[in-house]
């Protein structure tokens, strides 16, 4: 939930808007667990073993967590938003905390909670601050 930093990623997205690239984010996902190992990639033959640290959240993710995924959607929204000239599309991996890959990914059986709505595809506080977010991006100034 911390990498990149919403620093490095105006960054990257500045530079290529400077330079006239159109942006696409795609797969975007926030990985609401601990890392597993330090590799960030997603080499899908990639398995490590279930550990109860590894799945914290086994049975619903805590508020403090929930508030700090909430969080972090609202801060790469506003980056994007900020370059919504150049930015031509973000596209979610996944619809539903149920089927998100992440899930099974790289520990088979672990509960993760990496999308905009929750398991049973209700709207989950995060969706609601991208909203808010865009709504804040468009108001007149």
């Amino acid at each position: 939930m911390e990498w990149p930093s919403v620093e490095q990623l105006d960054a990257t997205i500045g530079a290529f808007a400077k330079l006239g690239v159109k942006v696409m984010i795609t797969e975007l996902d926030i990985d609401a667990l601990p890392p597993a190992m330090a590799f960030r990639g997603a080499d899908i033959s990639l398995n490590v073993t279930l550990q109860p640290k590894l799945n914290p959240y086994a049975n619903g993710l805590p508020d403090s967590v929930q508030q700090t995924l909430t969080k972090r959607y609202a801060d790469l929204f506003g980056v994007f938003l900020k370059y919504r000239g150049a930015l031509t599309r973000v596209t979610f991996w996944g619809v539903t905390d149920a089927g998100s890959w992440l899930n099974n990914w790289p520990v088979r059986g672990r509960s993760n909670y990496p999308l905009l709505f929750d398991r049973d595809g209700r709207p989950k506080p995060a969706f609601n601050a991208v909203i808010e977010a865009a709504r804040e991006a468009s108001a007149p100034k």
